[in-house]
């Protein structure tokens, strides 16, 4: 019996020191808690780079004129060859509500930015609207483009289009080959981004004629063609052989007494191939990627919006602007005049001929 004692008093003996030994075993364990938080605590700084980037974009675009002013088919247009570009492989969504004017401005942006499809509202002269929009919908990226309008900063961007440079092109084939050495523009008001061109066309022309005489008519209105069209009338009747178009509707008048036009922000030679020698072409495509740019940066690593106050716009040696084909009057103009032109865009896309952004109205002679 005793011998059976020992071993039983061993195996006590071992399971009391395999228990202490567990026990021992057992502290290191009780270090690993303090490691937890830490991975907790760096988790937050490895989100954004662990998000995944959004692949969808929606553009809400509200402009205060019809869908077939040049300004908005310019600015369409755009859209769309971003859209079909698709930066940073997104999926562009857009909208478009036109002649959104008065108290519908603030019920139409506000009716976009609660539906939450829109991450981007692009619109006109609505800075007033916007002013009280902003920090209700601080995730929207907020646009306005053109004149009328003020630099907010923040979540608000001032976008332009400036069209000086081409204009100075057009108005240089006016000043060498108009045959009264008088020219016209019809415009809608006296604004920045309509004094920009006018002032533009002017100079180009006398670039190459110094006495040339310019008739300017500004007709009060974003979108009147009727008004357009008498404008370009009396601008006829006083001697003007070329009428440089920058509102919608001189064309039909010029047509009927024999004067040539130049188009506004799209090519509108289609409207009338005899007599719209060419046009300005105003380009977004720059400006809209430098916004999607800017809201792809906050959305994907926290950057906060930064609009600047002073407009976003990009020159023609930039992709802002062009002139449209000659189309049949290329074979119409002189050399001379067609060389001069020539070289004055190759200087322009070069940088060694710098046109004046001039936005004082400009006035009749």
């Amino acid at each position: 019996m005793s011998h059976l004692k020992t071993p039983l008093l061993v195996v006590a003996l071992v399971a009391v020191l395999l228990i202490l030994a567990a026990c021992g075993g057992a502290a290191p364990a009780t270090q690993a808690p303090p490691a937890a938080p830490t991975a907790v605590a760096e988790a937050p700084e490895q989100a954004p780079a662990a998000q995944a980037a959004p692949t969808e974009l929606g553009i809400a675009v509200v402009s205060n004129t019809p869908a077939e002013e040049p300004w908005n088919i310019a600015q369409l247009s755009s859209f769309e060859r971003v859209q079909a570009a698709k930066p940073h492989g997104l999926t562009i969504n857009l909208a478009h509500t036109e002649n959104v004017t008065g108290d519908d401005i603030e019920r139409v942006l506000r009716e976009y930015a609660d539906s939450g499809k829109y991450q981007i509202i692009w619109g006109q002269a609505y800075t007033d609207q916007v002013k009280t929009l902003r920090e209700e919908y601080p995730e929207i990226l907020w646009v306005l483009a053109g004149a009328g309008n003020e630099g907010l900063g923040g979540n608000v961007y001032w976008t332009y289009a400036h069209v000086h440079e081409a204009a100075y092109l057009l108005g240089m084939i006016a000043g060498a080959e108009t045959k009264s050495g008088v020219v016209g523009a019809v415009a809608a008001y006296p604004y920045d981004s309509v004094n920009d061109s006018i002032n533009g066309f002017v100079d180009g022309a006398r670039a190459v004629n110094p006495g040339v005489k310019a008739k300017v008519t500004y007709i009060e209105s974003w979108f009147d063609p009727a008004k357009a069209k008498e404008a370009t009338y009396a601008q006829i009747a006083s001697g003007a052989d070329f009428i440089y178009a920058e509102r919608y509707g001189p064309f039909e008048a010029a047509s009927e007494k024999g004067a040539l036009a130049f188009g506004h922000y799209v090519d509108q030679n289609s409207q009338a191939p005899d007599l719209v020698v060419s046009s300005t072409i105003a380009r977004w495509d720059a400006t809209i990627n430098f916004v999607i740019d800017e809201w792809w940066m906050h959305v994907t690593e926290g950057k906060a919006y930064e609009g600047p106050k002073e407009p976003i716009w990009y020159g023609m040696k930039d992709g802002g602007s062009d002139i449209a084909p000659l189309h049949d009057f290329e074979s119409k103009l002189s050399k001379e005049t067609l060389d001069a032109v020539n070289k004055a865009k190759a200087d322009i896309m070069a940088g060694t001929l710098q046109v004046p952004l001039k936005v004082d109205p400009v006035k009749s002679d």
